[in-house]
């Protein structure tokens, strides 16, 4: 779930190598940055909306990132998976909690606030996909984000502490305030104005690559969406995007699937 930050002219290879700003990708700079399940997490078969994302790039290197379906045929990721050449996109999701169901997406859009140049804002996309999930229900949003020290799950599929990825995996976190800046990394004052944010502890869970575009949930509900951290898994900080930062994108996206033919 590690987000990694980077400078525009890596930003294509980085994305194809899946290391693309998933909520817990941290960056030691913005020359060097990283993503990866959810770091220190415990295996689970639920969540059953929560799904693998499998990215083709237009240089034919696959990327990792994991999503939340949202609506029946919408699903929540981040918008570094999908914004760097991105070709094709699918999900493997598992209704019973088991089998994997794959999943080809029709189309795909990516908040148009999101901007590399502009680290940790607006890093979200959405999946829209060819046919509707029928049997598993689609997570609500929250109006509000967390307040600080209220503590959420994160989920998601990415690199655990052994570098082994495509398992589910959960995890919980305690919210703290985002710093105003981080300029080792390249975020500049109130780029993470939008963000959730966490410190990890060493031994505790965390995001990390291919965790990224992963649920953190509070009550059940999707109130942020893994974007990225530094400087590896665990680091020090982790930030995910508000929803409730950009829900008005979200449910526009959301109206716009379901009234399609």
């Amino acid at each position: 779930m590690r987000c990694p930050w980077f400078a525009r002219r890596r930003a294509r290879r980085i994305a194809g190598l899946g290391l693309v700003l998933a909520a817990t990708a941290h960056a030691a700079s913005a020359e060097r940055a990283v993503t990866a399940p959810i770091f220190k997490g415990q295996p689970t078969s639920g969540y059953a909306a929560v799904v693998e994302i499998e990215i083709r790039n237009d240089d034919g290197s696959i990327g990792l990132c994991s999503g939340t379906l949202i609506a029946p045929t919408v699903v929540l990721t981040a918008g570094h998976c999908l914004a760097f050449g991105a070709t094709a996109a699918r999900i493997l999701i598992f209704p019973d909690g088991v089998a994997g169901v794959i999943v080809d997406a029709a189309r795909w859009e990516v908040d148009p606030d999101f901007d590399i140049d502009r680290l940790a804002v607006a890093d979200v996309a959405a999946l829209v996909l060819v046919a509707p999930i029928a049997d598993v229900a689609p997570v609500a949003l929250v109006d509000a984000p967390p307040r600080p020290r209220a503590v959420g799950t994160i989920v998601g599929f990415g690199d655990d502490a052994r570098g082994i990825s495509g398992v589910k995996r959960s995890g919980r976190v305690r919210i703290s305030r985002c710093p105003r800046a981080v300029r080792r990394v390249g975020i500049a004052p109130g780029q993470l104005d939008g963000s959730i944010c966490w410190r990890p502890q060493r031994h505790r869970p965390d995001t990390c690559h291919g965790d990224s575009g992963g649920p953190l949930l509070f009550g059940g509900d999707l109130a942020g969406v893994t974007s990225g951290g530094f400087p590896d898994c665990p680091g020090t900080l982790s930030w995910d995007t508000s929803v409730a930062a950009v829900r008005p994108w979200i449910d526009d996206v959301v109206a716009r699937a379901a009234a399609a033919p």
